[in-house]
């Protein structure tokens, strides 16, 4: 009977212990190499722009998601993904198709851009989530003004709540 009631009792004590559920918040962030410069913003904006076939305006025709953030050097980064009416999905995404990356230096007043027609980007959303994307990209950005030489953005990887306007 002591035995039974001992090996109830360490039952009922281990079975009580259950590991804590804590809410992890996931940072948000875009982060990449550009060219041996590391660039770091928090935070990041997402909003999904839905099509207006309405207006005579064709510059918003197409369902759009632009992520914009500042980097602690004071950069400002804005990466573009033109879309379609099933929203955000994983894929991958190139300049060549409209999507574009530019990184602007405000104190400089220099941006460097890849779209269609200036250098090249190409981005993987790995995973959708709820309203949580997250992804990797790669590219090269190119100065128009041709103050600057064209830089490899690496080693890029973003995370950021998606809303809607």
């Amino acid at each position: 009977m002591r035995i039974a009631l001992t090996i109830l009792c360490a039952i009922l004590i281990f079975a009580s212990c259950k590991k804590d559920q804590q809410n992890e918040v996931a940072r948000k962030f875009i982060s990449f190499d550009l060219d041996s410069m590391i660039v770091v913003a928090e935070n990041p904006s997402a909003v999904v722009s839905v099509a207006n076939l309405t207006d005579t305006d064709p510059n918003n025709d197409v369902d759009k998601l632009t992520i914009t953030a500042t980097g602690a050097s004071d950069e400002q980064i804005t990466i573009t993904l033109l879309g379609s009416t099933e929203g955000v999905t994983k894929g991958t995404f190139y300049s060549q198709d409209g999507n574009s990356i530019s990184v602007y230096y405000p104190n400089a007043n220099v941006s460097q851009i890849a779209n269609q027609r200036f250098g090249s980007f190409t981005l993987s959303i790995t995973s959708v989530k709820d309203s949580l994307i997250e992804g990797s990209f790669t590219g090269t950005l190119v100065d128009t003004s041709g103050i600057l030489f064209d830089r490899n953005a690496s080693f890029g990887f973003l995370r950021a709540v998606v809303t809607s306007n």
